[in-house]
Parts: structure tokens; sequence; C-alpha cells
């Protein structure tokens, strides 16, 4: 135990009370609580404490629950964390090896719990819902809708009607594949469909591209550009049409996974140009197809009615079989697997692995910045206490860059929006 602190073991009455207090723990059952009581314990710690190092593997979580705390970064970044605070309802610096070194300002309290036994509980974590079956409101949880069985067996049957890739995609695909790029063949593909050729002149005089003239033709948008740029901006412009549904509740529900694919691919293309390694279209067009899967379950969804009754459970079984289904479409369409990883793992918080920065690291980043208003509610990480962000930071990516993107690239990710929507 370091000087400056004592450690105290609580009672289930006096734990079950803070944690009720406590939003991260507000739906554990005491049960729950019964089962970690052991491994719990409240910290006070004096003025001028290390409570964590920088680069420690340290066991524990910590949480605030009284004080105020030092958190430093290997690059001398500060910044102070206050009871009451939003990430006070977090676990303090939660990525092992610690990223920060944790000091004590003023005399303060935590509650410390084992990291094994907090991952034990959250990992196992479901919610609750209620659903229409023959007429009846019953209770359960999505994975009890029949839609999941029916799904599951067409993707182990490979009988799951996928979109089909957009025509024009394919006929640039193709062209691009065939030996010696034909850019005026090129050109005139695109200039067959009015909507896309005048969307993409848009992009190619935006400030994305930094245009300081005017493009008047299609093929000078290609020339600036680049074939490659052209095609993935081509690609994107032409998803918005697989978003469609004939029931209301499924127009709507597809309107919203094609308006939140443009956000994700908006603030991907702008984290994109601060991460060394990344190619802003290419963010773009990962960002937008990450949730692609969204268009078959739907479409199966029009098969079950009731689910129009409860939002929570259509809710619920998206979150759960978009990383699934979507790297399905993916590979139908010929991306490369880097697509595929990004779409299994976008909302995969603490996923790690070798080697630099990839896109699916672009895609999580974004994520979280997405959500950052209601990361209480979704018991959300800080961005930079992620590992997708570790390693974007490895580059140029700052945390105080990286939380004030939304503000700096506002103009920027409301032009993409407007461009995509």
């Amino acid at each position: 135990m370091r000087s400056g602190m004592s450690i105290s073991p609580l009672r289930v009455g006096t734990l079950k009370r803070l944690m009720a207090d406590h939003q991260y723990f507000s739906d554990w059952t005491v049960d729950q609580i019964r089962a970690v009581e052991s491994q719990v314990h409240v910290v006070h710690a004096q003025p001028g404490t290390e409570l964590l190092g920088l680069q420690e593997m340290n066991p524990y979580e910590f949480f605030l629950l009284q004080g105020r705390l030092q958190l430093q970064s290997a690059s001398g970044e500060t910044r102070i964390l206050c009871q009451g605070e939003l990430d006070a309802g977090f676990p303090i610096a939660h990525l092992r090896p610690s990223q920060y070194q944790v000091s004590v300002l003023e005399t303060s309290e935590l509650m410390r719990i084992e990291t094994s036994q907090l991952r034990r509980f959250v990992a196992k974590r479901k919610n609750p819902v209620r659903f229409r079956l023959d007429g009846e409101i019953v209770g359960g949880t999505w994975q009890n809708h029949a839609l999941v069985v029916e799904l599951m067996r067409q993707l182990r049957d490979q009988s799951l009607e996928l979109p089909a890739i957009p025509g024009i995609a394919l006929r640039i695909r193709r062209a691009m594949a065939s030996p010696g790029i034909d850019m005026e063949k090129i050109a005139t593909i695109v200039a067959a469909d009015p909507a896309i050729a005048g969307s993409l002149l848009k992009i190619a005089n935006s400030v994305i591209f930094g245009a300081q003239s005017q493009c008047e033709t299609v093929r000078d948008a290609l020339v600036r550009m680049g074939m490659e740029t052209a095609q993935n901006v081509i690609f994107t412009l032409s998803t918005k049409n697989l978003f469609t549904a004939n029931l209301p509740f499924l127009k709507k529900r597809m309107l919203e996974s094609w308006r939140h694919a443009i956000d994700i691919a908006s603030l991907s293309a702008v984290l994109a140009r601060y991460s060394p390694g990344m190619v802003t279209d290419k963010g773009l067009l990962v960002g937008l197809l990450h949730e692609v899967g969204a268009i078959p379950i739907l479409k199966l969804a029009e098969a079950y009615p009731d689910l129009s009754a409860t939002p929570g459970v259509l809710d619920d079984l998206l979150a759960a079989l978009i990383p699934i289904v979507s790297p399905n479409v993916l590979e139908a369409w010929g991306f490369q697997e880097e697509f595929s990883e990004a779409a299994r793992n976008h909302s995969n918080w603490y996923r790690d692995h070798a080697g630099g920065p990839d896109y699916a690291d672009l895609v999580v980043v974004a994520h979280l910045h997405s959500l950052v208003r209601k990361r209480a509610f979704h018991k959300l990480p800080r961005i930079d206490e992620t590992p997708a962000f570790q390693k974007l930071a490895a580059g140029l990516l700052s945390p105080q860059l990286s939380l004030l993107v939304l503000d700096e690239a506002r103009s920027q990710i409301q032009h993409l929006r407007r461009l995509l929507a």
C-alpha cells in the first residue's frame, strides 16, 4: 500500500448504497453486489499521494467518490478530475498499462474494485425489453425474437438476401479493373447519372479537396480527385438509394441508419486528416459502410410487423446483429478485409491489435465522438483511454485536438452531411 493511503472493507449495505448512488452500477442486482463484496474497498487518500503510476499494471479499477485528482500523460499534459463530473462516473485511467500518472490534489475517497470482478459483470449485461408475440406483450430480451432465429439461419445457409452493389459503382469498378484506365469512359459512366455527377462536382469543388478553382466537368473532377478517390466518393454517393423500406416504421429506421452513417463517415473523414497513414476519402467510405448490414436486417424485419410496437427491441437487434451482417455484405461487394474489420469492431471500445492504427481504430474513435453527449447513458470510456485512440495518437492526434474536433471541424462535418444527405 502506498503512503498517504488507507484501505477499508465495505459491508453489503454500504456497498449497495454507494453503488445505488453511482450511475455506472445503476443496473447491478443485489446478487451481483453480494458477489463482489469481498473485492470492493474504500480508499482514503491524502493530497500528494500517487494513486497510479504512468505505465503501471495495477489490478484494480478506481471510482472517485469525493475529492479531486490530477491525471498527467506521458507528454506532460494534465487534466483535473473532480467529484460530480461526468468522467468521475467511470473507472479512472482505465487502460493497462496506465496511460496516466494519477495524483491526489485534495483529500479524496475512492471505491476500488478488482478489474476481473468488474469485467465479469459488465461483459454479461443484457438489456431486458418487451415485445409483442401472438398479440400478447411478453417480457424477454431481443435474443428471443423470431427475427433473430431466422436471420441466423439464413446467414448459416448463406441464403440471406444481401443488397446488390450500386449499379454505377459496379460499372466504374469494372472500368477501373480493365487494362489501361480510360478516364473518358469513366467520365461518361458518371455523367449518365446526373444526380451522382452533380454531387461529385460539388465535392470536388468543396473545401475537402482544397478547391481554389471550379471544376466545370466530370472529367475535371476526376482529375482533381484522382481515380481511386473518385471511385470511393462515387460509391459513397450511390449508397444512399439502398436505404429504403416499405413499412413506415422501417422507412423511419432506414433514414435514421443513413443519417447515422453520414455522421460517422463525416467524423471519420475529418479524423483521417489528423491521423498519419489514413486517407480522407477512404475514411469517409469505411465510415459510411460500417453499418451497411442494417439494410438486409431491416428488409427481413418487414416480415415481423410486431416490431413497430417495440422500437427498443429493434434497436437491440440492430446493435447486436449489424456487426455480424455488415462484413457479409462488404465481402459480397468485394471490399478489402479492413472494411469488414471496421464493421465488426465499430463499437468494440477496447479492441487492441498488433501494429499501427487501422481504419477500425478510426471508426471506433469517430463513434465515441458521435456519442460524447450520451457517454453516461451508454457507459462509454473516455475517448483518450481507448487503445484505438492511443494508436491514432502515436501520430499527430492529441487529446486536446481529439476533444476539440467536434467544434473545430464542425463546419466541415456539416458540409459533408449536406453533400451526402
